[in-house]
């Protein structure tokens, strides 16, 4: 039996000899002479001592004379069985007070005793008169005395001991408890052989071996090849050098290979250097973090052992370093932990506790705020099993405390993040990169009502249903791309609904990447843009066509032209272009109005239209000319025959409202290769001979002729006519009014015309082109803008300094000159914000879209405001719209003067007027004709009319009356 106290063994062997050399000295003063009186008095006295220090180390001494029978106690002897020392005591009582469950152990004793052994000592139960249970260290020696067997012996009290004993095996089994019953895989390794000294059973079910296969065994058995080489090395580095939480890569016996978050403690076995590691298996985490893109901060827990019963706290040092505290500083117990819990918890936490622990839960788990190390409050997670006994009653708790401060801002973070995603207005959807299908794994529900698709329907199935069988597109293509290499991309798609309407889906991916920067999802946003594309198309068609007939425009015209005539160099053939000048055109406008203008031009692109074919081409040019190609396979085909089909077309009486009207055109054609090998060539001189056409009395085609280059001359005239109009100051102003939607004259547009010497008073059309084309429209419209300020000067004498005054100011004057020219024409004179308007075309907007900003930026802190004139005819970037500084878009009266009859014009102009207001802009609508369209325009929150139903442009002297009552 082992000794419970090293120090009180030793003590007792020397004790017991000196008491027997008191005894044999003893009974030999008896027998001997009464010389030896002296030597009995100092053995006495040692006696006496002897006696003191029997007591005092609490040793009882006894004599057993074998032979006889007899028992002889010391005092003490008695005090340590309770025994009253008058009583006689005999060797079978002292051989009774022995516990049962030790009189066979006491009996063996005896026996090597009295057999002659070496003298032993042995821990015995005894059963005191009063009941209660001591253990007795007792050690004992055979001798012989005087021919008879005796035994000498002492005992001493151990029960202290022996309980000191049992709590330090019962606190080993806590331990050894707590290792091989913790959920957390744990081992032991040695750490100069790297092999396993202990495994406990959660790390033999994790890796699949059993307890024999491991103990003993090399971790190289455990070790991922990847992680291999830095194991080896982690583990010969002390722990306190190495990061807690570390996440390494183990395999399981089946070859699993499973990410483990280790935590160790460098501990001593057996006088051998070993390492105490317990691992977390966060493999489904990581892969549930990169699925969801969360990142989580893999923690250790604080575990714990409580004694219910004792009150008895046991806490491994990972309490320590997860809370900032050392062990010095902070002898952890439940009372130390309560003080640490906030104030504010503290009640709850504990009674949670007790009601577990009373109520025979088998688990009690709770969350509270924790004093850190560094001052301020964790919010933390603890969990306990709890043990009972065979009676219900909890005496042991084992469990861990865990900080989740992080894990809970993160959730918090993840439940805004998961509400904004759910009311977000773009459709979102994420996808598993890891499958090569990339499967849908979440679709929000603005993902649901853009496609119709309720977002079970689509997980697991790739987003290409989305395409139908539209799968030639461009961006296609380029999210191929993106998926594979693992990037962002922009594309716009035409998807499909689930009832299979088409929408316009401006897509956006990004790849996900999970904490090691790994690719583990896709998330895709949708915008429905089929509004704005229908608007861009719409814009586009008329970037290219012709809004009031629908027929290709210039741009487009020389386009296929010049494709035409590079087809007909490969096949040897013709292409014929025939320019058409509708005859008297301004007679229509002039007398019929606009609108029935219109309805003329369209009804011409009609008939044309219907006279050529397929693989012709009929363009508006411009105005009232209109522009033919006609390419020619068969050589025998002779280009008059089809320039006359055209002709007779147009020859039929037009129905024009209540007015049959009969119109004839001036025709001029040519023929490429014969008469030009490129676009402009040929139009120029199929321009050339529709002008003869026209001199030569009009309502006639013309075949180009090499000597019409001379009408080249003629344009030069009409140039210097102009030139010299201008010096001679022919030129005059008409304003047209702009009314607000209540009637009142909001601003003046001022419009150019030519007071000509012969031909009278002529509108732009007739100057403006060859003005353009000289550059002389710069210097026209200084002139313009002069006179317009000088005018404005009127306006103010007349108490209008409210009407603004609108200039139109061409591609050529939009100079940085044009800031010096303001200054000039204003000379000197004030000019309140917003009293003049400059108008810009969107061609010379986008033409240098930053310069543009810059120009206009200077001019509107001279006071001037800017509007975009035919807002919708050309191209503009929204993007670089809203930088503009510009007050107005005025609509073209292309769209004004279908809206009330054509749909797509009603939707343009609610487009542009709702894309103004967006954007904190006015609108002003142009061509207004008519009661139906003031009362639509005005229905839709358009902020200015102009048209023709308020009056034709007048000098500034006819407007004043109107002006001062309105």
């Amino acid at each position: 039996m082992r000794r419970p106290d090293g120090t009180i063994a030793a003590l007792l062997p020397t004790v017991a000899l000196a008491i027997a050399a008191y005894h044999l000295g003893a009974h030999r003063s008896r027998s001997g002479s009464d010389s030896l009186a002296r030597r009995h008095a100092a053995l006495q006295g040692q006696h006496d001592r002897l006696v003191r220090a029997e007591r005092l180390a609490g040793i009882g001494q006894y004599v057993w004379n074998v032979d006889r029978g007899t028992l002889w106690w010391s005092d003490n002897c008695y005090r340590l069985y309770g025994i009253d020392a008058a009583e006689e005591v005999s060797i079978d009582r002292a051989f009774a007070m022995i516990h049962p469950d030790d009189a066979a152990l006491a009996a063996r004793v005896t026996e090597a005793v009295l057999e002659g052994g070496v003298p032993t000592e042995t821990a015995l139960r005894i059963v005191r008169p009063d009941g209660a249970v001591r253990y007795m260290l007792s050690s004992g020696e055979l001798y012989l005395e005087e021919g008879e067997r005796r035994v000498f012996g002492v005992m001493k009290d151990v029960t202290e001991l022996e309980d000191a004993r049992e709590r330090v095996i019962e606190a080993q089994s806590h331990y050894r408890f707590l290792f091989e019953h913790n959920p957390v895989p744990m081992w032991v390794v040695d750490r100069d052989r790297q092999a396993f000294i202990a495994v406990n059973d959660a790390a033999l079910e994790h890796f699949g071996y059993e307890r024999d296969a491991l103990e003993g065994a090399s971790l190289d058995l455990i070790r991922a090849p990847e992680d291999a080489d830095a194991l080896r090395e982690a583990i010969r580095m002390p722990s306190a050098q190495r990061p807690q939480g570390a996440v390494w890569a183990y395999r399981r016996h089946d070859g699993a290979v499973r990410r483990m978050a280790i935590y160790a403690h460098d501990i001593e076995v057996e006088g051998r250097a070993a390492r105490l590691v317990a691992a977390q298996d966060v493999t489904e985490r990581e892969r549930s973090e990169e699925r969801f893109r969360l990142i989580a901060r893999a923690t250790s827990d604080a575990v714990f052992d409580l004694d219910v019963r004792r009150g008895r706290l046991w806490w491994s040092d990972s309490l320590y370093a997860l809370f900032g505290y050392s062990p010095e500083e902070l002898r952890m117990s439940r009372s130390a932990w309560t003080r640490l819990v906030h104030p504010d918890d503290v009640d709850r936490v504990v009674d949670s506790f007790e009601r577990a622990v009373e109520d025979g839960d088998e688990e009690w788990h709770a969350e509270y705020r924790f004093l850190h190390g560094r001052g301020e409050y964790v919010r933390v997670s603890t969990r306990g099993l709890i043990q009972r006994d065979e009676r219900g009653r909890a005496t042991r708790m084992v469990g861990g405390m865990l900080d989740i401060t992080d894990a809970r801002r993160h959730e918090a973070r993840l439940r805004l993040l998961e509400r904004a995603v759910e009311a977000a207005d773009n459709g979102i959807l994420l996808t598993d990169a890891h499958d090569p299908t990339h499967p849908i794994v979440y679709a929000n529900p603005a993902f649901e009502r853009m496609t119709g698709y309720r977002a079970e329907e689509l997980t697991g199935r790739n987003a290409r249903v989305l395409q139908g069988g539209d799968r030639e597109q461009p961006g296609i293509e380029s999210i191929r791309q993106a998926l594979r290499h693992g990037h962002e991309v922009r594309a716009l798609l035409r998807n499909y609904r689930k009832d299979g309407t088409l929408f316009w889906n401006e897509m956006y991916i990004s790849p996900v990447r999970g904490t090691r920067g790994e690719l583990t999802h896709f998330v895709g946003v949708l915008n429905d843009v089929t509004d704005r594309q229908q608007f861009e198309d719409r814009l586009a068609h008329r970037a290219t066509h012709d809004e009031l007939t629908g027929l290709p425009n210039r741009i487009l015209l020389e386009d296929r032209l010049q494709q035409a005539v590079r087809a007909a160099e490969r096949s040897g053939t013709r292409v014929i272009v025939v320019f058409i000048d509708l005859d008297d055109f301004k007679l229509v406008n002039d007398s019929l109005g606009h609108g029935t203008g219109d309805l003329l031009l369209r009804e011409v692109a009609c008939r044309l239209q219907a006279a050529v074919r397929d693989m012709d081409t009929v363009s508006r040019f411009g105005g009232d000319e209109f522009v033919a190609v006609l390419p020619i396979e068969d050589p025998g085909e002779r280009p008059r025959d089809l320039v006359a089909r055209l002709a007779k077309a147009l020859s039929p009486p037009m129905q024009l409202g209540d007015v049959r009207h009969l119109l004839t055109a001036s025709i001029g054609y040519c023929s490429a290769p014969n008469d030009g090998a490129d676009a402009d060539t040929l139009l120029r001189h199929a321009d050339q001979a529709m002008y003869e056409a026209k001199r030569r009395g009009r309502n006639r085609a013309v075949a180009y002729r090499a000597e019409f280059d001379t009408t080249v001359s003629r344009r030069l005239q009409l140039i210097s006519e102009v030139r010299a109009g201008l010096e001679r100051g022919e030129f005059e102003l008409a304003f047209q009014a702009q009314y607000t939607p209540d009637g009142h004259v909001a601003a003046l547009e001022a419009l150019a015309r030519w007071r000509h010497p012969l031909r009278g008073l002529l509108e732009p059309a007739h100057f403006i082109p060859v003005c353009e084309e000289s550059g002389l429209i710069v210097d026209l419209g200084r002139y313009v803008l002069r006179e317009a300020l000088r005018e404005r000067r009127r306006l103010v004498e007349a108490g209008r300094a409210d009407v603004r005054i609108a200039v139109n100011v061409s591609a050529a004057q939009f100079t940085d000159d044009l800031h010096r020219d303001v200054l000039d024409a204003l000379d000197g004179q004030p000019l309140p914000p917003g009293a003049l308007e400059l108008e810009l075309t969107e061609s010379v907007l986008m033409d240098r879209p930053g310069h543009a900003i810059e120009l206009m930026r200077g001019l509107v802190e001279l006071g001037i405001t800017f509007s975009v004139d035919d807002f919708g005819t050309g191209y503009s970037s929204l993007a670089y719209l809203k930088r503009f500084p510009i007050k107005r878009l005025k609509i073209d009266r292309s769209f004004v003067q279908d809206l009330d009859a054509d749909a797509s014009d009603a939707a343009i102009c609610q487009s542009i007027i709702s894309l103004a207001h967006a954007l904190d802009l006015g609108t002003v609508a142009e061509g207004v004709e008519t009661e139906a369209q003031r009362a639509w325009l005005r229905d839709r929150g358009c902020d200015e009319l102009q048209g023709y139903l308020w009056g034709r442009p007048q000098p500034l002297d006819a407007l004043l009356p109107t002006l001062r009552r309105h």
